[in-house]
């Protein structure tokens, strides 16, 4: 799983305009690609925040959670998104760490949807 996640992620942020898959690392000596690894970072939202935070204040809300026992670590990405929309002046932000891991948690959905659709309602 963690190859084809790899190669899926690889698909997204860093193939080629003929459709190459490029990944960020040398398979043969897993030593990083600096120039496929900053297309990666390019698509990073933490980094994206700056470049993008007169549209990111113009959002009527953004909805942000994460189980605080994420296996990907996810938690703490999240936490750093929160903190650079902070820092661009977002205010329509609702943040919810919760006490899971990155699976079942089918259960959080009805609460971000009802968030954004109170917002997001006329």
């Amino acid at each position: 799983m963690k190859l084809l996640n790899t190669y899926c992620m690889a698909a997204c942020y860093s193939a080629d305009p003929d459709g190459a898959v490029r990944l960020p690392i040398d398979t043969g000596t897993g030593a990083l690609i600096p120039e496929v690894w900053e297309r990666w970072l390019a698509w990073d939202p933490v980094r994206m925040a700056p470049r993008h935070a007169d549209a990111l204040r113009r959002l009527r809300a953004i909805y942000i959670d994460a189980g605080t026992r994420d296996e990907h670590y996810l938690d703490l990405g999240a936490e750093a998104f929160r903190r650079a929309l902070a820092g661009t002046g977002v205010n329509e932000v609702r943040f919810e760490p919760f006490d899971a891991t990155h699976k079942n948690i089918e259960h959080r959905y009805p609460l971000a949807l009802a968030y954004l659709a109170e917002r997001l309602s006329p």
